[in-house]
């Protein structure tokens, strides 16, 4: 079973008072932008501070950010002339293997979005079923493969109107017994 992970990011402050003046300095760990949950390594991780002073990680490199490969907890240290900071950040496994069905679809033959269907990712999955029904339980379209998409049109070949399609799915992860199965609605626009 496919995982993605789940970001905890926490912030500590550290408030000083040299001289009866008050300066605040934080820290706090950044994940880079753009990277996918399900997919998450290499995952940079940058240590984000107001203060000066020596970045080290719990690893022992002093950098202002580091790149991890693995799940866990990290923490960053920040050790300035008067005063330490430190902050952790928790990337752990959660289970990220499911179909994704989109809630709409345009069969209108310009190669975008025109065909609906199963999306899977991050993981090996059999589909048994897809199935698409009318709003009067009329079968329109019945997958015979795993990649098998509905392209608007019934059964017997005409184009379906603007509505909106029940479909069914049963499906099995890869190494897993139990069938999961999803239910839903789809809107066929033209």
């Amino acid at each position: 079973m496919q995982q993605f992970a789940r970001l905890i990011p926490i912030v500590f402050f550290a408030i000083l008072f040299p001289n009866t003046r008050s300066i605040a300095q934080t820290l706090i760990i950044v994940p880079e932008t753009g990277y996918d949950t399900c997919s998450p390594f290499p995952l940079t991780l940058r240590a984000d501070t107001t203060g000066i002073g020596v970045v080290e990680w719990s690893n022992g490199t002093k950098a202002d950010s580091i790149v991890i490969n693995g799940y866990g907890t990290f923490s960053v240290t920040l050790t300035t002339l008067d005063t330490v900071l430190s902050a952790d950040f928790s990337i752990a496994m959660l289970d990220c293997c499911h179909p994704a069905l989109p809630n709409a679809f345009t069969p209108n033959g310009d190669d975008v979005n025109d065909k609906f269907g199963v999306i899977l990712k991050y993981c090996d999955v059999q589909i048994l079923e897809f199935s698409v029904y009318s709003r009067w339980g009329e079968l329109m379209f019945q997958a015979i493969e795993s990649t098998d998409r509905w392209d608007g049109t019934t059964l017997n070949g005409t184009e379906a109107p603007s509505d909106v399609y029940v479909y069914v799915t049963r499906y099995k992860v890869a190494d897993e017994e139990e069938e999961k199965s999803e239910k839903g609605n789809v809107t066929l626009l033209r």
